[in-house]
């Protein structure tokens, strides 16, 4: 009998250890299951935002560029060599060039204009070797 008592007293005792941390609140008026549900409710706010963060489109980078500029230029002598008999003709294909590469003729004016006499220069340079290298297409 005493076997059995003292068998009980140390179950009463671990269960106690055991169930009394279960029962605790977490704050002041607040039980664990309230807490793990503004924990979880924390974690998939988070989530949206992060996914509502990621959904956001990126902006385009900038349209003009050293290379577009280069292409533009290169492509439309070209062109307007290509179909010197046919101006509207030569202005289409120009037009489709500028669209193709989402970059308007005022913001082509723009840039180059902010552009160096040195930079011109170079620019230059890049021009007509790049014409060289695409010649072939346009004949």
């Amino acid at each position: 009998m005493k076997k059995t008592a003292l068998v009980l007293i140390v179950l009463s005792a671990i269960l106690l250890i055991v169930a009394v941390p279960a029962c605790k609140k977490a704050k002041e008026g607040e039980t664990i299951e309230d807490a793990e549900q503004a924990k979880l409710d924390a974690e998939q706010a988070a989530e949206a935002a992060a996914a509502e963060a990621a959904a956001k489109p990126v902006p385009p980078p900038p349209k003009m560029t050293e290379d577009v500029y280069v292409e533009i230029r290169a492509r439309s002598a070209l062109i307007f060599d290509k179909f010197k008999d046919d101006l509207d003709q030569a202005e289409k294909a120009v037009e489709a060039l500028y669209e193709k590469h989402l970059v308007t003729q005022q913001e082509f004016k723009a840039w180059e204009a902010k552009q160096t006499p040195e930079k011109r220069g170079e620019l230059e340079k890049k021009v007509v070797d790049f014409m060289q290298k695409i010649l072939d297409e346009y004949k």
